[in-house]
């Protein structure tokens, strides 16, 4: 028995417009952010998205949640946040632009980088995927057979895609992933992930445009 996911980035961010690390920090949504929330609550209550939804799940980060709150508030469904959702912790680095730190930003690593190397206060790229594909499997566990609507980061989807297409953590993805975004995945009784469809957005004519 399978549980079917469907894995959402955050609406924007003052921070991602202006490529600041986030990690941890509680960040809440911008104005494009919000309207992005808006229209994907326009889609999901359309005809055109056919997924039942038998739970919310979302990072306990604002940014996730709020995106959620707006996105489902047609729904008579309580949200449910959790901390294994969030996106990876960059403890002293949080704040600081992407290009200052090296980085392409945090749902992109690269084979240059130690995947056991946790700068101070944060993860190691080996402990962020372990922490996500543990919480989601947790999750699938947890509702069997169920459909899941859930909310996270950009460097959570990337752990979720690399899991999917068996990617070395330093292998370099080639693909944007875009804010409010779906991702559609399955993982079954015994634990097998496999992808439905990837980086979707139905719901904003501008999305190649962002694709920079």
């Amino acid at each position: 028995m399978s549980t079917s996911i469907c894995l959402i980035r955050h609406g924007e961010t003052a921070w991602n417009a202006v490529r600041r690390l986030q990690g941890w920090q509680d960040i809440e949504l911008n104005e494009t952010g919000r309207e992005q929330a808006r229209a994907l609550q326009n889609y999901l209550r359309s005809p055109a998205f056919r997924l039942p939804v038998d739970a919310v799940i979302s990072s306990d980060l604002q940014r996730a949640s709020e995106t959620a709150a707006i996105a489902c508030q047609h729904w008579e469904i309580e949200i449910q946040q959790i901390r294994g959702l969030r996106e990876r912790g960059f403890g002293t680095l949080e704040g600081q632009a992407w290009d200052a730190v090296g980085r392409h930003g945090p749902d992109q690593p690269d084979d240059s980088v130690d995947i056991d190397y946790a700068v101070e206060g944060g993860e190691s790229l080996r402990q962020f995927q372990t922490r996500v594909l543990g919480c989601f499997e947790g999750l699938a566990q947890a509702h069997a057979g169920k459909s899941l609507l859930v909310f996270a980061h950009g460097g959570v989807i990337d752990m979720v895609w690399r899991k999917l297409n068996q990617q070395a953590l330093g292998a370099k993805r080639t693909h944007a992933i875009l804010n409010t975004s779906l991702n559609f995945f399955n993982i079954d009784a015994d634990l097998n992930w496999s992808c439905t469809s990837w980086g979707q957005l139905p719901h904003l004519d501008t999305a190649l445009d962002e694709q920079t």
